[in-house]
């Protein structure tokens, strides 16, 4: 993907634990799990799914890492600012090489908007998204929503 303007800069709250993005995303998506309706004490949490290796902290700082096993059994772990607690980003033993950063963490969000939503089975009845896919929980395949995002409007600026 040749049309994305990079790098893309973000950080937490305070400001205490930045990050680096310098590959294209390969999605968005909305996840309605309750975990992440815990975590934001709202009714989903925004990703932006980011090749592991485009992904680097560019503070000393390190996040606290908070780790949970899904039904899956795969070790999601969710890095929060030490100070703050601003949630950065999430990695999964399930997807190894990708990491899911919050966008609304990015310095500029507004170009943001989900392709994808998942765990519709415990989404909020009126905090459903029009969105390209939708899953009633995990995807298996991410490869077409890689592809229709690659497709897609979504960009910065």
């Amino acid at each position: 993907m040749t049309d994305f303007a990079l790098p893309l800069d973000g950080g937490c709250f305070c400001g205490a634990v930045r990050y680096r993005i310098d590959q294209a995303p390969l999605f968005t998506m909305a996840c309605h799990c309750t975990d992440c309706q815990q975590m934001t004490a709202s009714a989903f949490s925004l990703g932006l799914a980011v090749p592991g290796d485009g992904f680097r902290l560019t503070t000393d700082v390190a996040p606290r890492p908070l780790e949970k096993t899904a039904d899956s059994a795969a070790i999601s772990t969710r890095y929060v600012c030490p100070a703050c607690a601003g949630w950065t980003h999430t990695t999964t033993t399930g997807s190894p090489d990708t990491v899911v950063v919050r966008p609304s963490s990015l310095d500029d969000s507004r170009w943001v908007r989900p392709i994808a939503e998942i765990f519709t089975r415990s989404a909020h009845p009126w905090a459903r998204l029009a969105t390209a896919f939708s899953y009633e929980t995990e995807f298996e395949d991410p490869s077409p929503i890689v592809e229709s995002f690659k497709t897609s409007d979504i960009r910065p600026g």
